[in-house]
């Protein structure tokens, strides 16, 4: 996640809009191809702050 992306998620407010922006996040990086160190990271930071994570990065691990 660019330091861009990561401010712009920072910003919405409504839980729907980060669930699109992290949907959108993970079919960029999929697309890009070499970013797949990402979907564990975010599984182990979301266990860690105890919120559950996007139904879709959950199925992509």
């Amino acid at each position: 996640m660019t330091k861009a992306q990561k401010s712009m998620f920072k910003s919405l407010n409504k839980e729907k809009h980060r669930k699109a922006f992290v949907e959108m996040l993970v079919a960029q990086q999929s697309r890009l191809g070499k970013f797949s160190h990402w979907t564990p990271k975010y599984l182990r930071k979301c266990l860690k702050k105890n919120v559950r994570p996007v139904d879709i990065v959950r199925d992509a691990a």
